[in-house]
């Protein structure tokens, strides 16, 4: 990580929480297929508001599970098991002794986990568990819940939004639940469909942020005090989004744009009586990707990431901004990311990782001034073989400036090189750890990735420009820092394939397309394939602003639709096809590839294919993620090597 904040590094103290006995950790092994298909050990490490103890969630014996340590002792206290029905999704502390549990499940044949919208109550010690909201609550709630915040020591808000699709047309509620017995009384509803809440100091909802029929960003307001909604005016753009309040509960932040700054999001403190406004951050390239606020609400600062992630303290005063920037140079050249933190800013829990460094939590403790060793998510992979991905700067043959990562193997000259799009289209890829890289660039291959036009992160008008462009502009990008690469002397020219997930897997096959020649193999996985299927199928269809948001970023015509789906223009393909999809995939649905392979076979294209059922969108099960690997390497062998 490149930082623009130096301080003393903090003094490492290294200790291994006592799992092994609880047979809580898998022995490591070399890597391989298998290695890169596990899912992470540990997830979710929260500190109780005390900081006394910390739970985590982890797999034991194959099976999702919470365990609850306790820091004097380093032991674990207790280890809650679920059951395939009733897995642990995400989870909050309520108070220093009970957790809330956001459930999922695996129901019938489906191997991913799915959040069922409850939430279960747990005491640390694995006692006096019990449903508090939800269709199987004392008191039965058919919504999604979302725990927002504790207000004492028996009572939590949470958010609820209405299910199916009639719920599109209820409107999002706060309600107060008993977390001991699930009495539920209601506090407030929006005005707005499907929002979400930010609370005050004081933790009373102030701000309902939804999307109307239009897939536009809307935002309610209501006076403290008061229960009507307004509309939010502001002098930001659309999708300017209020993050925090100050301490009186008058002024908010808010991480968004003015017309004045070329689309980009900065961090913005906006006085709500006064209107007015001041700048705190803002690069002029790139987005604030996210703001560290402490245990109090107060702000310490943000982090940015045009190419390497890079943290700026905003207010120096504050008392943790010292501890951060501290461990952001204790861990130079990393990602270091907060996690939690207790309610007296002594102790948090941060997490480390690179490209070369699987990621690895470690506890602060301010008593102490020193950062304990935690966890390896990934203990079974040898971090000492995994390879640096380096940032990129490229001009598109338009002039526009695309940001990328590429990985380079360790040992290789000119290697074969993978082109990776990322879904979307309106995400980015970001530098860090990264399984499937690494997986790719472990058997020998340089992988490249790039933040196209129609990719967050650059200002809305960077991701803007993609509309519209799905098989055309936004293909030239990956084809262009392909040819970059090449031309560059990094890679084998000869040897290039491309392999993309969602988007990823729509742009394996269509930049192709759009470039014969260039690539020699192709993986399709869980892509689209027929733009115009997308009004029909999957679930984007299915939410209220659905159509709105396709007519807003797909071709606006049935034939310019058409002249970008990789099913109808098959005849321009000249390199080995293989398609991956999950029969249950629920974005993009199954029948995408089903119409690809029928248009393939009318053809007699030769093509490899692996579909499994129970799947959804991307393989979940680790045998099924297992093999899809292993057959990704022989298909790359075949016509790579």
């Amino acid at each position: 990580m490149r930082n623009k904040v130096s301080k003393s590094p903090l003094v490492v103290n290294v200790f291994l929480v006592v799992l092994w006995a609880a047979g809580l950790l898998s022995p490591g092994y070399a890597n391989n297929a298998e290695t890169f298909a596990k899912h992470a050990l540990y997830q979710n490490v929260v500190l109780s508001p005390d900081g006394e103890h910390l739970a985590v969630r982890l797999y034991y014996q194959d099976e999702p599970a919470l365990a609850v340590i306790n820091l004097q002792t380093k032991q674990p206290i207790s280890l809650i098991e679920f059951t395939r029905d009733r897995e642990p999704a995400a989870f909050r502390w309520a108070n220093n002794e009970r957790l809330i549990v956001s459930l999922a499940t695996r129901s019938g044949s489906l191997e991913q986990p799915l959040f069922t919208g409850e939430l279960f109550a747990i005491n640390k010690d694995g006692k006096r568990g019990v449903n508090i909201f939800g269709y199987r609550a004392e008191e039965p709630r058919y919504g999604s819940g979302t725990m927002l915040a504790a207000v004492d020591d028996k009572n939590i808000l949470v958010q609820v939004q209405p299910w199916g699709r009639a719920g599109m047309d209820k409107l999002t509620e706060v309600v107060k639940v008993n977390t001991y017995n699930g009495r539920t009384r209601k506090v407030i509803r929006s005005d707005l469909r499907g929002a979400s809440f930010l609370l005050d100091r004081d933790k009373e909802p102030r701000f309902a942020i939804g999307a109307d029929n239009n897939a536009d960003t809307v935002i309610s307001i209501k006076e403290k005090g008061k229960l009507d909604w307004k509309e939010f005016e502001s002098p930001f753009i659309e999708d300017s989004i209020p993050i925090s309040f100050d301490s009186s509960n008058e002024v908010v932040y808010v991480l968004g744009a003015t017309k004045n700054d070329k689309s980009i999001s900065g961090l913005y403190r906006f006085n709500l009586k006064t209107r007015e406004y001041e700048k705190l951050y803002h690069n002029g390239v790139s987005d604030v990707v996210g703001a560290s606020i402490d245990s109090d609400g107060d702000l310490i600062g943000v982090t940015t990431s045009t190419t390497y992630p890079e943290f700026h303290v905003l207010d120096a005063d504050n008392s943790l901004a010292g501890v951060v920037s501290s461990l952001v140079s204790s861990f130079a050249d990393y990602n270091v990311s907060i996690t939690s933190i207790s309610e007296d800013n002594k102790r948090m829990v941060a997490v480390v990782s690179s490209p070369v460094k699987t990621p690895e939590y470690y506890l602060y403790d301010a008593k102490k001034g020193s950062v304990e060793f935690l966890f390896d998510v990934f203990p079974w992979i040898d971090d000492t073989a995994l390879s640096q991905s380096d940032a990129f700067k490229v001009e598109a043959r338009d002039g526009l400036t695309l940001y990328g990562y590429i990985t380079l193997p360790k040992g290789a000259e000119k290697p074969p090189l993978i082109v990776m799009p990322h879904g979307g289209p309106h995400a980015r890829d970001y530098w860090g750890f990264d399984p499937s890289v690494q997986f790719l660039a472990n058997a020998g291959y340089a992988v490249l990735q790039v933040n196209f036009r129609g990719s967050t992160g650059y200002g809305k008008n960077f991701m803007e420009a993609g509309y519209g462009e799905w098989g055309r502009k936004t293909q030239e990008d990956i084809i262009d820092a392909t040819r970059w690469a090449i031309n560059q002397g990094l890679v084998d020219g000869d040897r290039v394939a491309i392999f993309g997930a969602s988007f990823g897997g729509y742009s394996a096959l269509q930049a192709p397309i759009v470039e014969p020649g260039l690539f020699k193999a192709a993986i399709g996985y869980v892509g689209v394939y027929d733009l115009d299927m997308l009004y029909t199928t999957g679930d984007i269809e299915t939410t209220r602003w659905g159509d709105a948001y396709l007519d807003k970023t797909l071709p606006k015509t049935e034939e310019q639709r058409r002249a970008q789906s990789p099913v109808h223009n098959l005849e321009k393909l000249d390199l080995p096809l293989f398609i991956v999809h999950g029969v249950d995939d629920p974005r993009a649905a199954f029948e995408h590839a089903e119409a690809l392979r029928d248009a393939l076979d009318y053809i007699n294209y030769p093509f490899e294919w692996l579909a499994k059922d129970g799947e959804g969108h991307g393989f979940y099960d680790v045998d099924n993620r297992t093999e899809l690997n292993n057959k990704v390497l022989a298909f790359l062998e075949k016509h790579l090597n």
